[in-house]
């Protein structure tokens, strides 16, 4: 007997990329670049594409700047860079250490801290909250907060990159 499978149009893929409006597209591909490995291109241009500045709510016509970076490997968990302007859209207030309802963090695994601390400023970014120990049912770890050069909030969990994805009980990452 031939059983099809029925896929649920509602469950989407792994995480294919973030869209991150930016001030400076040169500035911001060097912090994901230098600091988190995001070195291949996997599509770039300029563009005044009447869907493209639909998409990021400016008026048609607008012109967009654009890159998306990936890590080697499959083109998921990219990150996308948008210098959208003509007009320049307006900008954010820089983020504190308190969060507010629809923050947004970009999270990632890392072998230390110490390397991504000493560039960070120099990158354009900035620390919000230093390395702070979470122990969790699984281990203790140390995670901290720190923002891009346009307020974009990344957190970053300390520890050995090669055990990221081995998991313990349902559906733990530890």
């Amino acid at each position: 007997m031939n059983q099809e499978k029925t896929v649920d149009p509602m469950v989407g893929s792994p995480l294919v990329r973030a869209a991150l409006i930016v001030t400076d597209l040169d500035r911001s591909r060097e912090f994901y670049g230098s600091l988190l490995g995001f070195t291949e291109e996997f599509a770039s241009g300029v563009t005044r594409d009447s869907a493209v500045t639909a998409l990021l709510g400016q008026p048609p016509g607008s012109l967009c700047r654009f890159v998306v970076v990936k890590r080697p490997g499959p083109a998921f968990g990219m990150i996308g860079l948008f210098e959208a302007s003509e007009p320049t859209p307006p900008s954010r207030p820089q983020p504190q250490a308190a969060v507010s309802r629809g923050d947004v963090f970009l999270v990632f695994y890392v072998r230390e801290f110490d390397p991504f601390l000493a560039q960070l400023e120099a990158a354009g970014g900035r620390l919000l909250v230093p390395p702070t120990v979470v122990d969790n049912k699984y281990r203790a770890h140390r995670e901290l907060v720190a923002c891009d050069p346009d307020g974009v909030r990344i957190n970053l969990f300390e520890r050995d990159p090669s055990e990221a994805w081995r998991t313990e009980g349902p559906g733990r990452v530890y």
